[in-house]
């Protein structure tokens, strides 16, 4: 098949973006990704195996107006034109959309072309935007953009419209079928990684002290100021400051109130933010934890998809540290490698932070999440989830 991605932020680079189309290149398809084009890039480009049709290159256009202009919003004539456009040129069979906002796009060109049209759902937006406006301090801009119910009336109106859904884990799956989407239209492509990304690699647990790694955006969302309020308890309880160190990697608009956060409570010798890092840098501080964090705040946003990094931290044989959102935990539970803390509640984060001390523990754990990710969550088999999605749509 000839397929063209809709991505709605500027390409490169995505994770999963960049995972499932060169997937599908290997399985013997032809991709193109249409991508934003905030940061000015070649109109069009081709990397490695995929080609690029990015929006048109406005220098000319002051910011803020080109900002505007690159919206995904899905009545934009830009966006429209330039899906058109590569679905013409590349004489695509089938449109993916990567998330909500640009499906009725694809729809539009469904209705005047006849192309097959799949969403991959990656995040779940009425929950998402109902989560963010419960813990963050939206703009008046933001919550009309971002309105929850807006969001589930669209998505309501498009999803029978919508011939394929990708989705990322069983709770996303479910949430569709109760919506009447038929099973058969419904294919779990999840957020996992290839077996060989720390090249077999695994952590071997020794001694007492902790060394936490968080890899990720920084929001209000992920609780990071429960895992920073946890140290301080923790070390309240008797634990010196020298027997933790918690690496946070990343970057997002909750950066300024951890670091006040972290001066506040005097954690700073433990409790490192170090921004955004190079791919190498970060395999290095995976390399050098023992305990993989995940302290998120339980919600409907993160009830209904699956961090990859959980998939990551398994696989490096890091115990997964982890709140009681209901993929991760039921994940971690049923693979014995990490450990549940109860929402919101910091005593227990330190008190389970004193359990991973353990070095036997940590390697019990670890060594199981290894083991699962290597048996059972790993992008080979998601994969072939890909590959039989992608036959539903085409039979022979």
């Amino acid at each position: 098949m000839n397929i063209v991605f809709v991505y709605k932020e500027d390409y490169p680079w995505d994770v999963r973006v960049e995972k499932i189309a060169l997937a599908l290149t290997e399985q013997g398809h032809s991709v193109t990704i249409v991508s934003r084009n905030l940061d000015q890039r070649p109109e069009k480009e081709t990397i490695d195996t995929l080609k690029l049709h990015r929006l048109p290159r406005l220098e000319l256009v002051p910011l803020f107006l080109r900002k505007l202009l690159n919206l995904p919003l899905w009545f934009s004539p830009i966006w429209i034109l330039t899906i058109l456009r590569a679905v013409r040129q590349e004489n695509a069979d089938l449109i993916i959309v990567r998330d909500l906002p640009l499906v009725r796009s694809a729809l539009v060109i469904k209705r005047l072309l006849g192309t097959k049209v799949a969403l991959d759902m990656a995040e779940v937006y009425p929950e998402m935007y109902a989560s963010t406006a419960l813990f963050s301090g939206n703009s008046l801009a933001q919550r009309l953009l971002k309105n929850p119910k807006v969001a589930e009336r669209y998505e309501s109106a498009v999803l029978p419209m919508i011939d394929h859904t990708l989705v990322m884990i069983e709770e996303s799956r479910d949430r569709l079928l109760r919506k009447s989407i038929a099973e058969d239209r419904v294919t779990i492509v999840s957020n996992t990684p290839p077996t060989d990304k720390f090249r077999g690699v695994v952590h071997k647990h020794t001694g007492t002290n902790l060394r936490l790694v968080y890899v990720g955006f920084i929001t209000e969302l992920r609780g990071l100021d429960l895992l920073i309020e946890a140290v301080a308890k923790y070390i309240e309880r008797g634990n010196t400051a020298d027997t933790i160190k918690v690496d946070i990697v990343g970057k997002g608009a909750s950066k300024p109130k951890l670091e006040r956060l972290i001066a506040k409570l005097g954690v700073a010798n433990s409790v490192t933010i170090h921004g955004w890092l190079s791919q190498e840098r970060v395999n290095e501080l995976m390399a050098e934890a023992n305990v993989g964090s995940l302290t998120y705040r339980v919600c409907g946003h993160w009830n209904h998809t699956i961090p990859n990094k959980i998939f990551d931290y398994m696989l490096a044989g890091l115990p997964v540290l982890a709140t009681e959102v209901t993929p991760i935990k039921r994940i971690v539970l049923q693979e014995n490698c990490g450990l549940i803390c109860q929402d919101l509640d910091v005593t227990d984060i330190a008190e389970k932070l004193e359990r991973l001390r353990d070095p036997e523990l940590r390697q019990l754990l670890g060594d199981n999440g290894y083991q699962a990710v290597r048996r059972t969550w790993n992008w080979d088999r998601d994969q072939k989830h890909l590959s039989t999605a992608m036959d539903s749509l085409f039979p022979s």
